[in-house]
């Protein structure tokens, strides 16, 4: 995470079964840009539901692209 230096957009699902949150934390916490930003997705275990989850909830993801996509 420390060689990243390009605006970044993390998201997982806080309760996946198959990942530790604090991983996901600290992969965040190590990209040395202030340009990032964590998205906990709550309320299921399923990793699939992360997948999914903006073709639901777009708003957050096009906020991210049009601010850094101009």
């Amino acid at each position: 995470a420390k060689s990243v230096m390009i605006p970044t957009f993390l998201y997982q699902v806080r309760d996946d079964v198959y990942t530790d949150p604090s991983d996901v934390q600290a992969v965040y916490d190590n990209i040395p840009l202030s340009e990032k930003k964590l998205y906990w997705i709550e309320g299921t275990t399923k990793r699939w539901h992360g997948y999914t989850y903006f073709q639901r909830h777009p708003e957050q993801m096009l906020e991210w692209f049009d601010q850094y996509m101009r």
